[in-house]
C-alpha cells in the first residue's frame, strides 16, 4: 500500500471518530454514561489525530517515529498543527484514562473534551483536508 493510501486511510479514520465524538458531544446531559463514552470517543479520536498526522508526515518524507510523542512536536514544526500546548495537554489526558479509572480524572477529562478538544481536532482535520500529499 502505498504512503498516500495509507494517509488517506488513516484519514477517513480520524474522521469517523471525531464525527463519533462530536454525537456524544451533543449530549445534552453528562451522566456517568455519557462521560465514559465521551472519554472513550475521546482517546478513539486522539489516536486516529496523531496517526493521520504521522501518515501525512511520512507519505512527505519525514522520518518521525509512529508515537504521539515524536508526530506532535513534528506536526507543529510542520503547521499541522498551531497549539502544541494545547497538543500535549490532549496526549496527557489521554494518558491518563487510558489504564486506570478514577471518578475524579474523567469528570476533568471531561471537561478538558468539551472545552478544548474539539477545536483542536477540527482544526487538524481542516489543515489535512487542505494539504493534500
Amino acid at each position: 500500500m502505498s504512503q498516500q493510501a495509507r494517509f488517506a486511510l488513516a484519514l477517513g479514520h480520524f474522521e469517523k471518530a471525531l464525527d463519533r465524538l462530536k454525537e456524544v458531544l451533543a449530549e445534552p446531559i453528562e451522566t456517568t454514561i455519557v462521560r465514559d463514552a465521551l472519554i472513550q470517543r475521546f482517546e478513539f479520536t486522539f489516536e486516529a489525530a496523531w496517526k493521520a498526522m504521522y501518515r501525512w508526515l511520512r507519505a512527505r518524507g519525514n522520518d518521525v517515529d509512529e508515537e504521539a510523542a515524536a508526530v506532535i512536536p513534528e506536526a507543529f514544526a510542520r503547521r499541522l498543527i498551531t497549539d502544541e500546548k494545547g497538543w500535549g495537554q490532549m496526549r496527557k489526558f489521554r494518558n491518563k484514562t487510558s489504564h486506570t479509572y478514577d471518578e475524579a480524572i474523567a469528570i476533568e477529562v471531561a471537561a478538558f473534551v468539551r472545552q478544548s478538544s474539539l477545536p483542536l481536532f477540527s482544526a487538524v482535520l481542516a489543515t489535512l483536508r487542505e494539504r493534500p500529499l
